[in-house]
Parts: C-alpha cells; sequence; structure tokens
C-alpha cells in the first residue's frame, strides 16, 4: 500500500518537472518581442504595431521628424502640384538704346567761288546782281551775303525754301529764312507770320527783318533782299538784291540781337 501511494506522487513531481522548462522559454520569448505576438515579430501586420488612430499619412505629431506641414486635405503623398509646369523666368528686358541725337540744324552749301569783297560797313550792288561782301562786317552778315547772292536769278516759287533748304525756287519767307540760317540765326525756315514774331523788337545795326503775316523781307548791311520788285527800278521777281526802303506800313520790325 505504501508504494502505491509513492507513484501519483512521482508522477506528480515528473510532469512538473516537464513543465517548468517551457514555461521558462515562453517568458524569456515575450520580453526579448516587446510583448507582441510571434508573427509579428517575423513580418506579420500585427494591429497593436500598425494602426493609426489618426490617419495622418504616418506623419504624426508625436514623431520626432513631424514638420508639422502636413494637411489632409492637401497632401499629395509627395507628388509634384497638379495643374500645368509653373512658368520658365522670363529672359531679362533689353536695356533701352539711347535717343538718337537730334540732327544738326542744315546749312546752305559753300560757295564754290570766292566772294567779291568791298571795303567798308556797306554792301554794294554788282552788274550781276549780286552783292559785294563788306570787309568790316561781322563775320555772320558777310555768311548771310555770300547765301543770299547763291539764290539770285531764281524764281519765285510758293513755298519754296520750306521742304528743303536747297530749292528749285523761293518764297519770300524762304529767301529771308535762307540767309539767316546761313548766318547761324535760324535753325529751320519761318514763314512770314513767324518771322514777325522772331527776335527783338526793332531795327538792328546790322540786320533787319520786316514781316507781317503775308510777306517777309530783310535788309542786310544797307541793302535790300526781296522777292518783291517794290521801289526796284528792273522790276524783277524773285529772290534779288534791291535798293533799301527802311519798314512799310503793316510791317513788323525785328532784329538779331547783336546784329
Amino acid at each position: 500500500m505504501r508504494c502505491a501511494n509513492r507513484i501519483p506522487l512521482l508522477l506528480l513531481v515528473a510532469l512538473l518537472l516537464l513543465v517548468t522548462p517551457a514555461a521558462a522559454s515562453a517568458q524569456a520569448s515575450y520580453s526579448s518581442s516587446g510583448g507582441q505576438s510571434s508573427g509579428s515579430a517575423s513580418g506579420g501586420a500585427g494591429a497593436a504595431q500598425y494602426y493609426d488612430d489618426t490617419d495622418d499619412g504616418g506623419a504624426s505629431a508625436d514623431d520626432p521628424y513631424y514638420d508639422h506641414s502636413y494637411d489632409e486635405n492637401t497632401d499629395n503623398g509627395g507628388q509634384e502640384p497638379s495643374g500645368s509646369l509653373p512658368d520658365p523666368p522670363k529672359a531679362p528686358a533689353k536695356p533701352k538704346a539711347p535717343p538718337a541725337p537730334a540732327p544738326a540744324p542744315p546749312t546752305p552749301p559753300a560757295p564754290t567761288t570766292p566772294a567779291v569783297t568791298s571795303p567798308g560797313t556797306v554792301a554794294q550792288m554788282m552788274s550781276n546782281g549780286k552783292a559785294t561782301v563788306p570787309r568790316n562786317a561781322p563775320k555772320a552778315v558777310r555768311q548771310m551775303i555770300v547765301a543770299a547772292n547763291r539764290l539770285i536769278g531764281k524764281p519765285y516759287l510758293w513755298g519754296g525754301g520750306h521742304a528743303k533748304l536747297e530749292d528749285k525756287g523761293y518764297d519770300c519767307s524762304g529767301s529771308v529764312s535762307y540767309a539767316l540760317i546761313a548766318g547761324g540765326q535760324l535753325t529751320s525756315p519761318l514763314v512770314s507770320g513767324a518771322l514777325a514774331k522772331w527776335g527783338a523788337v526793332g531795327a538792328g545795326a546790322w540786320v533787319t527783318v520786316y514781316a507781317n503775316k503775308d510777306h517777309a523781307y530783310m535788309e542786310i548791311a544797307g541793302l535790300r533782299f526781296d522777292t518783291s520788285p517794290v521801289a526796284d527800278p528792273s522790276g524783277a521777281k524773285g529772290p534779288r538784291w534791291r535798293p533799301a526802303i527802311g519798314g512799310r506800313k503793316g510791317f513788323k520790325v525785328r532784329h538779331s540781337v547783336g546784329l
């Protein structure tokens, strides 16, 4: 009887010896896997490891690399924004070219033959209709006489000398302007009405212009340069040297300062 009572006790001891090592091994495996199941450690998708309460694409606010730039309404997974690509940068505008310098005022051509001079300050009319150049006259005055001599013999042409300085004919204001330009007193031709307002009021010591809205003439160094044959015995028309008559009724009297 005593041996029979010991047999169940021995079986219980042996069973305990077998169960204890297996339990210890399981406890060690559980600790090394951080409480995860063996399926999770081998690559399985365990719910405790991958569950995301916020569904923010993995950019959790608790993540040390989260830059707080995620927006669930605009996040595109790292792709480029939808729509067309941005325009390339525009090429820099070309610098504007500096404005062209103003053209030099036209000047009558230089005489092909030497001018005939005379002593003193008064011009003399020659048989060919041209005037002598007083040697004591200012340079500008001498230049005007030389230029006026080039027009002697040209016909009267209404508007002549305005569209172009060198013309086949000249009107009254075109003739006066031609001489004034040669002497550096004008930069472009003026009509009669404009000549009536040109320069300074009154007669000049060397050059005087007489003008109104209808006609213009001038006196240079004692001779009249005019397209009108008034008080000219020759009666010739067109630009000519004629006897001086001074001012006429209804004409403005103008001169260039210094002349």
